[in-house]
């Protein structure tokens, strides 16, 4: 589901934005879009109510992950309000151009591999596993991200 829309508290929204920003910092070029999923009842039907899903933009200029667009599921157990919800995988999908069409590689915290046709070089592997890392840091530590007001 659009991150924009899983926002629905001010500890979500203050995670969300974190999440960004850890991806913004590792790869410092990017952009991120909270609304990667048209506004289409059809398709809006079709997502997984319990996860959070951005993309992020690459400049043209920028290879370091083989690609233009990631786009990124953050999948959890059950409702993100639940006090039970933890954080189960991350997958990722790098594709080609700035309109997501061509599906480059694939990454999952199943078995933490990247596969496809075109897979970022091994250091770059590296430093976004390092980022997945930080992301269930974040979604395990309830203090992680200032949430006063909550």
């Amino acid at each position: 589901m659009n991150a924009s829309s899983q926002a629905i508290t001010p500890k979500l929204a203050s995670k969300i934005a974190h999440l960004a920003v850890l991806f913004r910092t590792e790869f410092s070029d990017s952009t991120v879009d909270l609304n990667p999923w048209i506004a289409d009842e059809r398709i809006q039907c079709q997502l997984d109510p319990h996860s959070i899903d951005l993309s992020f933009y690459l400049p043209k200029h920028t290879e370091v992950l083989a690609c233009r667009c990631v786009f990124m599921q953050v999948n959890f157990s059950e409702d993100l309000l639940l006090p039970t919800c933890q954080l189960q995988t991350i997958q990722a999908r790098g594709y080609s151009g700035h309109i997501c069409t061509e599906q480059k590689w694939q990454f999952s915290t199943e078995d933490w591999t990247f596969a496809g046709l075109s897979t970022p070089a091994t250091e770059h592997q590296e430093r976004f596993k390092s980022l997945v890392n930080r992301i269930f840091s974040l979604f395990k530590q309830s203090d992680q991200v200032n949430t006063s007001g909550s």
